[in-house]
């Protein structure tokens, strides 16, 4: 295969070779069709495959979101209603989604089984060229909206996933935030509209409008087609050519991304979003600044924006962060750089601020820029700033999302715009020319061309209303009565016929035939064997190391795990507060600046928290530590271990500028996050309710947001308890007695760390303090917290160990179950909620929740039936394969090396073996119907314990109340 061949209708236009990635590059284009393809080529695995089209909205009816949502629902040759779910049960995928940006839909999948991987490839290639959604109006209703109405005396309601979702995710004051700076940033283009759908508009939507954008944009002439790994290149063009692509013509596809006009002037707007009634409304608003910043073909302008973001606004050296931070403007500063988009925009935010407060800090920022431009910024500053990019873009660490995944996403970057994909995959050369920039004013150019020269900007204000809410709620409720005024008998009979019919298509099960055209592999293609977690202990002068052998290309990953039992239950909020002034403060030698300066220059991060470990099998177990997690080049070593050195036993707490600063950040954050993670701070209360362990780590939860708040109120009297406290408690924390390190590294190169880590530890406090003993009395406050959230996140949970039931792995496969067949029908399809989730643990907590959820008590009423589906489960075999399958496909994701060493180390702590996870392996397996059907006492008797927590909206909370132990504001 060479440039200019024709292989299977594919024109080989480039063939270049990409370092960063390991890969050699391949682009095509199918001549007939139009469609594009980019392929990396290499020896991982971990396969992707991903099909894209350039999808700009004209309106803020998401119709972008909810074509992406529709379309994976049923297709011609897989005519079910939910393939997607289907997939996601029975197949090994590495990952499965799509994803509705700006500009453009991306549809990727990744799996390690060739077999696999093909029959992810058709589903999707089918569904994104021929979905049922175009001849199916009950698919736009259930994933878009529909109006509600089950009898005439009813009001008429909104409903729908997507709908849903949006009145979820707008409710959190930052999305809505980027969302009015984009809309004011770009008035004439695409990029105004919410591509995600406004709630307001959502309802414009016609069947008409929603499978015309399908026509007009999912066509091959449009489409960016991505593969990635080792894989038969000439067998997937052959496929594509012979299954798809070559039964289109090239046609003209107006998919233009249009550019804004620049303003002549910066563009002063004034907004407002809703809190509940009862919050203060005082330091309650946002202040943002926002430009658009060049092209994102320009590469190096764009990577150098990055690197500046983080120098001027990232970091505890930051300059342009404390210039804001000192002029007490708010209690915290955020920015945010959104390049994946053709005009990118960068925006900073000061959080609990006032609207009048905007004129002043439009001057600070534009003044410490220019400042910054004609003085210079500090070398050392931006040397860190890079080195810490440096860093993540060579350890290509991306989590449990494959590295081929991402890269597939930065290539769209240039792609998309008329540029080449591997533009955005070559790093080396930019970084070379920024490092150069350095002597020659780069970035001191940057700033001036971008935020001081640039009058495309907007400085915009987003401000509490306590009516917001309420007046938006009875808008909506008298548009649907009128609209239901405005209709006959006749009419309001037709939507409660066509309401009706929708709900016997969501609650009819698929058909055998239907669910036989959907690919599923054999259980004899899974591995039988558990994966090795690499573990050995060995011994460092009387200190436990816990020794993962793991190719890490150089990189060390050293975990620190001290003992915090030693601490006293009236020091818990300390030690939590700790977890968050830790390496932000001054030390004897440093000031916090230089600290952070040295942090980035020498490591690729540093982080500090208090992780509290079960036992394998013991619910009351509770095992506190706190854990600092490190990675550096193996060179570096010693550079971070006497960073480490340094924090930990010479740090000052006592700058009460600085506490106070990292206080209300702190503050500011947790009120921020709070709409953002409101799932986890349910679960979180349910696991507090139920175990020591779980009350125990809620004390770093919602009520430290209060201990925070007390220690603001009352700052200098609490300052000086804080202090005492913490020279209490450091010595006890800080303690070779019970430190347990664990290195993730080659055995090569262990010697070597291992002399590092010895003589680190003899600064180190050597007295031995006793274990505390932790003694709540527990109780299932089942609170109901209320919010100006419009959906809701419910939680029901129970500790089956405790009720006398034992863990098998069956419960792996029944949370696949519930996730993807009962909660997924009964709370997402017919609830219209975005999602639910299940978990069952090895302590005995189990919890059933939901997301984004517009309902409450029929949600509690799903969770309350588990038990009645789970005893009359049927499944053919087949389908009981595919859910084996489904489970298995998190079982066995893909570890990167530093995941890998966490993993084995997590299950040292807790007590799991080898032979525990092989045993685990083996019960999912062999799980057969009536195994699913054992567990149905289980859950009934979890069910029965009637333990929940809900965080939701005031006006559900309110009207639920008899269900709750206590209503009250979340924060």
């Amino acid at each position: 295969m060479d440039v200019k061949d024709i292989i299977h209708g594919f024109k080989v236009l480039r063939k270049s070779v990409i370092p960063e990635t390991d890969s050699t590059a391949w682009f095509f284009e199918h001549e007939k069709s139009g469609a594009q393809l980019f392929f990396l080529q290499n020896d991982d695995d971990n396969k992707v495959f991903s099909i894209s089209f350039r999808t700009p909205p004209v309106d803020d009816t998401g119709v972008a979101h909810i074509v992406e949502h529709s379309t994976l629902c049923g297709s011609r040759k897989y005519p079910l209603k939910e393939p997607f779910v289907e997939l996601v049960k029975g197949s090994l995928n590495t990952f499965l989604n799509a994803m509705t940006y700006p500009d453009k839909t991306m549809y990727p999948v990744a799996s390690r089984n060739d077999k696999d991987f093909q029959n992810l490839m058709d589903v999707y290639l089918d569904a994104v060229f021929y979905p049922n959604m175009r001849e199916n109006p009950q698919v736009l209703m259930q994933e878009g909206w529909h109006y509600e109405i089950e009898n005439p005396e009813e009001p008429l309601q909104y409903s729908g996933v997507v709908y849903n979702e949006m009145k979820g995710a707008l409710s959190a004051p930052d999305d809505l935030l980027q969302s009015r700076i984009m809309a004011a940033l770009y008035p004439d283009t695409t990029y105004g509209f919410e591509s995600g759908g406004d709630p307001e508009a959502i309802p414009q939507l016609t069947q008409e409008m929603f499978t015309g954008f399908h026509s007009k944009y999912y066509h091959p002439s449009n489409s960016y087609i991505y593969l990635y790994g080792d894989m038969d290149i000439e067998e997937k063009l052959a496929y594509l050519d012979a299954e798809y692509l070559g039964k289109f013509d090239r046609i003209p596809v107006p998919s233009r991304i249009d550019r804004q006009t620049a303003f002549a002037q910066v563009k002063h707007e004034q907004l407002f979003y809703p809190i509940s009634a009862e919050e203060e409304t005082a330091e309650k608003s946002f202040l943002s600044l926002s430009w658009v910043v060049g092209e994102s073909l320009n590469t190096t302008d764009m990577m150098g924006l990055e690197i500046l973001e983080h120098a001027l606004l990232r970091t505890p050296a930051a300059p342009l962060r404390k210039a804001l931070v000192d002029a007490k403007l708010g209690k915290d500063v955020d920015s945010d750089f959104e390049e994946d988009m053709l005009q990118p925009f960068f925006s900073i935010m000061v959080s609990n601020s006032e609207a009048e407060r905007a004129e002043r800090f439009y001057a600070i920022v534009m003044d410490t820029l220019k400042k910054l431009a004609d003085e210079g910024l500090d070398r050392t500053l931006m040397e860190a700033s890079m080195n810490l990019l440096e860093f993540r873009l060579r350890e290509s660490d991306f989590g449990s999302a494959p590295k081929g995944l991402i890269y597939g996403i930065r290539a769209m970057k240039t792609w998309l715009y008329g540029g080449s994909p591997e533009e955005s995959l070559y790093y080396e050369k930019v970084l070379a020319q920024l490092k150069k920039g350095l002597d020659h004013g780069y970035f001191e150019e940057l700033i001036r061309k971008y935020f001081l020269k640039n009058s495309h900007a907007v400085l915009l204000t987003l401000s509490p209303s306590t009516t917001m809410a309420a007046e938006r709620e009875a808008k909506q409720e008298k548009e649907l009565a009128a609209k239901k005024a405005a209709m006959s008998a006749a009419e309001i009979q037709q939507i409660i016929e066509t309401t009706k019919a929708l709900k016997e298509r969501q609650q009819s099960p698929e058909t055998e035939e239907a669910l036989a055209t959907i690919p599923v592999l054999k259980l004899s293609d899974i591995r039988k064997e558990a994966y090795d977690l690499p573990l050995e202990e060995l011994d460092l002068g009387g200190t436990k190391v816990l020794f993962s052998d793991v190719e890490t290309h150089g990189i060390v990953y050293l975990t620190l795990i001290f003992d915090a039992s030693t601490i006293t239950k009236e020091q818990l909020p300390y030690a939590f507060l700790l977890s968050e002034l830790i390496g932000s403060v001054d030390t004897q030698d440093h000031t916090y600046a230089e600290l952070a300066n040295l942090k980035n220059l020498h490591t690729g991060g540093i982080t500090y928290d208090i992780v509290t470990y079960t036992k394998n099998g013991e619910p009351d177990s509770c095992q506190p530590t706190f854990r600092i997690k490190a990675k550096v080049l193996k060179e570096k070593m010693p550079e971070l271990l006497s960073l480490l050195q340094e924090i930990l036993t010479k740090s000052q707490y006592t700058d009460k500028k600085r506490i106070r600063e990292l206080l209300d950040q702190e503050q500011a954050a947790m009120e921020l996050n709070l709409q953002r993670s409101a799932h986890q701070v349910v679960a979180s209360r349910l696991a507090s309710y139920l175990s020591k362990a779980g009350r125990f780590a809620e004390e770093g939860g919602l009520p430290f947001y209060q201990f925070v708040k007390g220690i603001l109120a009352n700052f200098d009297e609490e300052l000086e308890k804080m202090q005492m406290v913490f020279a209490d408690m450091l010595p006890k924390l800080f303690n070779t007695n019970g430190l347990i390190v664990a290195l993730t590294e080659r055995s090569a190169d262990y010697p070597a760390t291992a002399k590092e880590v010895a003589a680190f530890q003899d600064d180190l406090c050597h007295t031995a303090y006793p274990a505390q003993d932790y003694s709540w009395e527990l109780t299932p406050l089942n609170e109901g917290l209320t919010s100006s959230s419009r959906v809701q996140y419910v939680g029901k949970g129970a500790n089956f160990l405790k009720l006398g039931y034992a863990f098998t792995g069956t419960m792996h496969v029944l949370e696949t179950l519930l996730r993807y067949d009962y909660f997924w029908t009964k709370i997402r399809v017919q609830g219209g909620a975005y999602g639910a989730f299940t978990s069952f643990n090895r302590n005995g907590m189990m919890y059933f929740s939901s997301y984004r959820d517009p309902n409450l008590s029929e949600t509690l009423e799903v969770f309350d039936g588990t038990a009645d589906y789970i005893r009359n489960f049927e499944a053919s075999e087949r389908e009981m394969d595919k859910f084996i399958i489904g489970t298995m496909s998190g079982i066995d994701t893909p570890l990167t090396p530093q995941m890998k060493g966490s993993a084995a180390v997590t299950c040292w702590m807790r007590g799991i073996t080898k032979e525990d996870r092989q045993k685990n392996r083996d019960q999912i397996l062999a799980t057969r119907q009536q195994d699913v059907r054992d567990l149905a006492d289980l859950v009934d008797a979890c069910m029965k314990q009637n333990v929940l927590c809900v965080f939701g909206g005031q006006e559900k909370i309110d009207a639920n109340k008899q269900v709750f132990g206590s209503v009250h504001s979340a924060l």
